[in-house]
């Protein structure tokens, strides 16, 4: 396990996703401190034709590696959720690919009727036009009387707000007592539907990783996948010969608390300690000027671990 964070309790966790669907094509990016992804869907209408995947950022060195598993549910029916979800098991998967994978899919139909449910096919080979939606998820760090604030905005509106305790939904009241990791979604399906079933479950998943601003791992050599203590199989990077082998990237994690715009930019990852140096002693005669645009990193983002804005 990793030691706790001595910035929690001071920040936030953002996370920001759009999707858009166009003829033929769902395209999703997801941006949070952990992880940017991209992933395109491809479709005859009818069935999956093809995947393509990006893990631009991602905690372990074994992450990408998950890119395969995911075509898994190439050929099967947009419609036939149950079956895709059957191939792709959490233990041989990357959470977040799956997640954005069966988003996409069930938004295949919006390239051709238009997000609305309205037959509008003119429009949807126009990025401008074709349907498409924003969300901006929000996790306040824990506070003092062990409260945490949790929301998602959908294209910049309010969808949910919830005041989070032990786990467990506090306010609104029509929702206290709710759960907000196991068992989530079991109540979620009975009280939402649509978007704000979307956006539910967008901001639970938000919250679950949002943990992760509890702990650093630094020096991140000292941290490998194996000492987190996870479950095996809890996902791809996490099971059995995978979990042996994972290493911590440096500079994959990022405090976004102040942020937000920088969300869905993916920025480079910036160069580790022994690269820079490197990269130092064979350019020391190029001149400041280039060593600079060298390593262009946004200031805000060239961290280590945990603070964008401590550099």
């Amino acid at each position: 396990m990793g030691l706790a964070n001595p910035d929690y309790g001071k920040g936030v966790f953002r996370r920001r996703l759009h999707w858009q669907a166009r003829a033929g094509c769902v395209a999703v990016a997801l941006e949070d401190s952990n992880h940017g992804f991209k992933l395109q869907l491809h479709h005859d209408g009818r069935q999956i034709t093809r995947i393509e995947a990006q893990p631009l950022r991602h905690p372990f060195t074994t992450c990408p590696e998950a890119v395969g598993n995911v075509q898994h549910i190439i050929g099967l029916a947009l419609s036939d959720v149950a079956a895709q979800r059957a191939r792709l098991p959490q233990a041989s998967n990357c959470t977040h690919l799956v997640d954005m994978a069966l988003l996409a899919a069930s938004h295949a139909a919006d390239g051709a009727n238009g997000v609305d449910g309205t037959n509008d096919a003119n429009s949807t080979d126009d990025p401008e036009t074709a349907p498409q939606r924003l969300y901006d998820i929000t996790i306040d760090d824990e506070n003092t009387e062990g409260l945490t604030r949790a929301r998602i905005c959908c294209d910049g509106e309010q969808v949910h707000d919830w005041l989070i305790r032990q786990h467990q939904v506090v306010a609104p009241a029509d929702l206290a007592g709710q759960p907000v990791m196991r068992g989530f979604y079991h109540w979620a399906v009975q009280r939402f539907a649509g978007m704000p079933l979307e956006a539910a479950q967008l901001l639970q998943r938000g919250y679950f990783v949002a943990q992760a601003r509890r702990s650093v791992y630094l020096p991140i050599a000292d941290y490998p996948a194996r000492s987190d203590g996870m479950p095996i199989g809890a996902c791809y990077s996490y099971n059995t010969g995978a979990v042996e082998r994972a290493l911590r990237i440096h500079g994959s994690v990022r405090n976004y608390s102040h942020s937000a715009e920088r969300l869905l930019q993916f920025d480079p990852l910036p160069a580790a300690p022994q690269q820079q140096a490197a990269t130092a002693a064979d350019s020391k005669d190029a001149g400041h000027e280039n060593r600079q645009r060298s390593t262009a990193v946004p200031q805000a983002l060239q961290v280590q671990v945990i603070d964008t804005e401590a550099q």
